[in-house]
């Protein structure tokens, strides 16, 4: 009986051993220009910085109306936002979807959906530049 349970765990762990995982991407965001189809422009950055932040926004609240001069994209990692720009465009995204961020133009974040919004957002511009500037 023992060697019976022997057998069996170590059949188990060679089985589990020879388990084999394979890497899988998927693309979220391929593009040329910001979600308002601004072309990006060929970017010339003498000292770049990358930063990526985590922003939680809770359900209905708003950020600040800001702009970027940097270029920044948005991985919605849980809930609903929407952005508007102080000229009443707007776009929706939802969990899993990436956001090419609008630059040189005013507009805010806010939570749409029925839970808190959860962001990461990756930053890359000159050295120095400032990730946000309100209005």
């Amino acid at each position: 009986m023992k060697i019976r349970t022997v057998f069996i765990t170590l059949l188990s762990i060679l089985l589990i051993a020879n388990v084999s995982y394979s890497a899988q991407k998927e693309v979220l965001l391929k593009t040329t220009s910001t979600w308002d189809n601004v072309k990006y422009n060929r970017l010339k950055i003498k000292n770049p910085e990358v930063t990526v932040l985590k922003i939680n926004i809770g359900i209905n609240e708003a950020l600040s109306l800001h702009k970027h001069d940097l270029v920044n994209v948005a991985y919605v990692k849980k809930g609903t936002l929407t952005v508007y720009t102080d000229k009443n465009e707007h776009i929706t995204v939802k969990e899993g979807e990436c956001l090419p961020e609008i630059i040189g133009k005013y507009h805010y974040g806010k939570n749409t959906g029925d839970e808190p919004v959860e962001l990461i957002v990756f930053y890359i511009g000159e050295c120095g530049t400032p990730l946000s500037v309100n209005k």
